[in-house]
């Protein structure tokens, strides 16, 4: 329903037009000029302009709105409107990931905003419908959009089916056409059935982890987090819970990536002698145990298996620790909303087009992250790693911010994913954003 400035291709990883048609970045990186698209009109209307590029970024940017995306718009100090097709952004360092930051920024329309949770309006190919929470949402073809005969589809309805079977029988007798947030056993019933199609991203879209709260003792002490990430078998957990379509690696950031780190993918084996020894430098052994507690969500059977074999791990050398599923609205209150926990579950999508992305997400950025970890030059760091221009020095900041990872351990990194759809032929013309916005338009019926 709604659309960014720009969408990143998922195969040059490079930024595509979407409402912005073109751009200019100055050559001190300071001024972004963006050229938006004519024509582009709202799902009631209402004409798109540049007034609502400067008010949807002053949104995001609003402490009280709370946007996760906040720490990407962070340089923005201005945003002019010479005219109604015309943005201009000023920064106050240069961003060589920019476009990949606004990317993430879907563009809202001020005059509707008090209805956006009941009654979005967007400017995309697909306008809202109707929708029962917690059962099934559906969007239908916007008439007025941009590009003339897209989308091909009627419409789209989005179902809430929690049982994996339910779901691949769904696809095989023709109720349902496609399938998200697909697992590994998913992907292998998936592929002995005729018809069926497995769409995927490339394997590093998505790490998953555990989020430590590094504000609660004992975990502020980093013995005790790296005692943890010793204490969890990533080689066995990608071989069985996702047979193989998983990535061991302790660190977020993907060897596809030319800030990687070499060779640190491998650090904290599996060594539960080396978890007893460190837990015990911290002050815990089998007489003392660490007690603790793994959240997760109800409905994803991965992340669930993770915290259940960190459990089976750290029971049998005497600690105690228990797994508590929860609901996602709880979850959410208890990890983000009202901090009220020691360790949980979780994965997220690693923005591979822009190194920026992942220090500046809501995991790891420095103002506000999951983890309540930022130490003291974390913040500094991160942003002469964002601002730097010298590709070369760039990659040695970036490097400097993966030691200091590596060594504090605020989050547990397990694997590498791919994100994988289940569908029909005609599903394989959907076209899966890495930034989170997916491109249903080229989809036929």
């Amino acid at each position: 329903m709604f659309e960014a400035l720009v969408f990143i291709n998922p195969d040059t990883l490079s930024a595509d037009p979407m409402l912005a048609e073109s751009w200019d970045i100055s050559s001190d990186g300071l001024t972004v000029a963006l050229k938006l698209r004519s024509g582009v009109t709202w799902h009631n209307g209402t004409p798109f302009t540049s007034a609502d590029v400067a008010y949807s970024i002053a949104r995001v940017q609003d402490t009280e709105v709370g946007s996760p995306f906040a720490p990407q718009l962070t340089a923005v100090t201005n945003v002019d409107t010479p005219d109604d097709l015309s943005v201009t952004l000023t920064l106050a360092n240069p961003v060589p990931g920019i476009l990949a930051n606004l990317a993430v920024i879907q563009i809202v329309n001020e005059a509707t905003i008090g209805t956006i949770t009941t009654e979005p309006v967007g400017t995309g190919p697909f306008k809202f419908a109707n929708w029962s929470p917690g059962d099934k949402i559906r969007v239908e073809k916007y008439d007025g959009y941009r590009k003339a005969g897209f989308p091909k589809l009627a419409a789209i309805e989005w179902r809430i089916v929690p049982d994996s079977q339910a779901r691949l029988a769904g696809l095989q007798d023709g109720t349902l056409q496609m399938v998200a947030l697909v697992e590994g056993k998913d992907v292998v019933q998936a592929q002995s059935v005729a018809g069926i199609n497995v769409i995927q991203t490339k394997p590093y879209i998505l790490y998953e982890n555990f989020n430590i709260n590094t504000a609660r003792a004992p975990f502020s002490d980093k013995r005790v987090r790296q005692a943890l990430a010793h204490a969890f078998d990533r080689e066995s957990y990608a071989k069985t819970v996702w047979f193989g379509f998983a990535r061991p690696t302790i660190n977020p950031v993907p060897p596809e990536m030319a800030t990687y780190l070499e060779g640190s993918a491998e650090r904290y084996p599996f060594d539960l002698d080396k978890t007893a020894e460190l837990l015990a430098e911290a002050g815990f052994t089998a007489d003392k145990p660490l007690e603790m507690e793994i959240l997760t969500i109800q409905g994803f059977d991965a992340l669930k298996s993770m915290a259940l074999i960190m459990q089976d791990a750290l029971n049998r050398i005497g600690h105690k620790v228990t797994v508590r599923e929860l609901e996602v609205t709880v979850w959410l209150d208890r990890v983000l909303t009202n901090p009220d926990y020691d360790i949980t579950t979780d994965n997220f999508n690693t923005g591979p087009e822009d190194p920026a992305s992942m220090f500046n997400s809501p995991n790891l950025a420095p103002a506000s992250n999951v983890n309540q970890w930022n130490p003291d030059g974390y913040a500094d760091l991160v942003a002469r790693a964002a601002a730097e221009l010298d590709p070369d020095k760039q990659v040695e900041l970036y490097h400097e911010l993966q030691e200091l990872i590596l060594e504090e351990m605020p989050q547990i990194t397990v694997d590498h994913l791919p994100l994988f759809f289940l569908g029909t032929d005609a599903a394989k013309a959907l076209v899966i954003g890495p930034s989170g916005i997916d491109d249903y338009t080229q989809i036929e019926p």
